[in-house]
């Protein structure tokens, strides 16, 4: 079971002007970097006045912009239909990093519909675009940990290590102690699926000494918080993994609403708690709701689902239902494995590559 994508900040370089956004900034309409809700602000009026028709006509830079408005207000499908027609027309673009941009935002929609390979594909061009260019070292760094946290998803994570840890190590460079900060949570996410639990901890720690937990962004806060409650899970302290679980699903709900994909790992972090503490009944409801959301959100054809639906297996076990547990975790496990085994072209990824 993976904790991915639970932070998925995007830097956007449009023209000369640098915008550090992230969703739930954008969502609450809160300042975020350089010039953040100051720059939206003069943008916003012109870019609701256009249709969507209209965009495919409109500055690139401004498409872009208003592509990752709708991502960051969770209509990642909006996006896309911004997003491929301008990348697919050959649109020049004055500035080249706005192409990389755009690339970007488009892999950000297309995990959001549980389109992994394409979203691979996308975060792919917009590092290429990125990647020589000596002033987008920032939007390079935020692209490479995109495709880290996208192949821990998949299963790959000694790439999604190499990787978020370049970006880290670019961040460091610039003196980004925020970029510091985010890097270093996703270590700590990828460190928890692969069952390191001091190298989980050591990054905590380092997201904290870059950046307070008081200055963090909801995501990354709350991403903080359900690798506290995993390993306090861990150390058997269930009361504080239940703790740590609620102020993830208190920070999500308030940044993105009672839908959102995240809340699924939170709320399954402390069903496993109540297990715990043999609490099996709240223990089996946060279980059923943690499916819920997903099944809501990519639908149960999906890794993510039949992940959870192992974990609600042996939760239902524990429980005492047996027979149920058993026969679905056989089920689940089933048809993960053929989901897993089903191609997907340009899944795994050198990571020796990037620099």
């Amino acid at each position: 079971f993976n904790l991915h994508s639970a932070k998925t900040p995007a830097i956007l370089v449009l023209g000369t002007v640098a915008l550090a956004l992230t969703p739930c900034a954008q969502a609450r309409g809160e300042p975020n970097g350089e010039l953040g809700l100051a720059a939206l602000a003069l943008l916003g009026p012109q870019l609701e006045a256009q249709s969507s028709a209209s965009l495919s006509t409109a500055d690139p830079a401004s498409s872009i912009l208003r592509a990752f408005q709708l991502w960051g207000q969770g209509q990642p499908k909006a996006a896309i239909a911004i997003l491929e027609p301008l990348l697919r027309s050959g649109s020049r673009f004055d500035d080249a990093r706005n192409a990389g941009v755009a690339w970007h935002v488009l892999g950000h929609s297309y995990r959001d519909v549980n389109r992994n390979a394409e979203a691979r594909l996308a975060y792919q061009h917009a590092m290429d675009i990125l990647r020589p260019i000596a002033s987008a070292r920032a939007q390079y760094g935020s692209a490479l940990a995109s495709m880290g946290m996208l192949e821990v998803s998949l299963g790959q994570r000694d790439e999604a290590k190499t990787m978020c840890e370049k970006a880290k190590q670019i961040y460091a460079e610039l003196g980004d102690s925020a970029g510091v900060a985010s890097a270093s949570v996703d270590l700590a996410v990828i460190a928890m699926g692969r069952s390191d639990f001091k190298g989980a901890r050591r990054s905590v720690q380092t997201a904290i000494q870059a950046q307070p937990e008081r200055a963090m962004n909801a995501d990354d806060l709350a991403a903080v918080d359900t690798v506290k409650s995993g390993l306090a899970l861990r150390a058997g302290n269930g009361k504080e993994a239940i703790a740590m679980a609620q102020q993830a699903i208190d920070l999500w709900t308030q940044a993105y609403g009672s839908g959102h994909l995240m809340l699924s790992i939170a709320y399954l972090l402390r069903a496993k708690a109540l297990v715990h503490s043999g609490d099996y009944v709240p223990a089996i409801r946060d279980a059923q709701h943690a499916l819920a959301i997903v099944e809501a959100a990519i639908g149960r054809d999906t890794i993510d689902f039949l992940s959870l639906q192992v974990v609600y297996a042996g939760i239902l076990r524990a429980s005492g239902a047996k027979q149920e547990g058993s026969r679905m975790a056989k089920e689940a496990g089933k048809a993960l494995a053929d989901l897993e085994r089903r191609p997907c072209s340009g899944c795994t990824i050198d990571a020796s590559g990037f620099r």
